[in-house]
């Protein structure tokens, strides 16, 4: 199998789980296992334990030694916890970007959220506007030096992500989000850091409470 093909199958399994899963097709807290999926997909073993390496890096498993996974419940507090943990992370890192981002940065978050708010008063709500809101965070927070908190940052972009897909948006928070960018902006240009991390911080915190009512939580 080439190293293409390899990456291919990996990322096709975990996605099917994680559909299984987000679908209620595997109940959460019920227990999988390497055989179990292989049998389900008519895949060979070592997709799979990628796949299952992946999915507990981003909150959907806990891996079970010797016997497989366990699918974590999606609640409220499961939740609450992961965006109170980043809301704080995310302040950290804008705070830490704010002296590196250059203004050839600042322009590049002005396009991102140009393009967001375009698609936003034309009413296009989809995988695309998910994945612009992404890179308009990691275009600030990759200029804060600390690739630790990065990390915690990006652990559950692909549970929060899948859940958006699934659940989508209110209708006021997009004009939220867009309006929050903008002022983040500002702080940024303004070099204000408590202003920034107040406002990265109301910004985690709508979010939570935008998915949480979605999910009907």
């Amino acid at each position: 199998m080439t190293k293409s093909a390899k990456v291919t199958a990996y990322a096709q399994v975990k996605e099917w789980i994680k559909e299984s899963i987000l679908s209620g097709e595997i109940p959460a807290g019920s227990r999988i296992t390497v055989a179990e999926i292989i049998e389900r997909y008519g895949v060979s073993q070592m997709p799979v334990r990628e796949a299952f390496q992946i999915l507990q890096g981003e909150g959907f498993i806990e891996l079970l030694p010797h016997r497989g996974a366990r699918v974590l419940s999606l609640t409220p507090q499961y939740l609450t916890n992961i965006y109170e943990i980043r809301g704080v992370v995310e302040g950290l890192l804008a705070k830490r970007s704010m002296p590196h981002l250059t203004l050839s940065g600042l322009n590049r978050l002005k396009e991102l959220n140009r393009q967001m708010e375009g698609m936003v008063q034309e009413g296009i709500v989809a995988e695309e506007l998910v994945k612009l809101d992404r890179q308009f965070h990691v275009a600030i927070y990759e200029n804060s030096n600390n690739p630790e908190g990065m990390l915690i940052y990006e652990k559950y972009v692909g549970l929060i992500g899948s859940l958006r897909n699934k659940y989508g948006y209110g209708s006021e928070r997009l004009a939220d989000m867009v309006k929050q960018h903008w002022l983040m902006i500002d702080a940024l240009q303004n070099q204000d850091a408590d202003a920034l991390v107040k406002i990265v911080q109301a910004h985690s915190e709508g979010a939570m409470l935008d998915l949480l009512k979605a999910m009907g939580s």
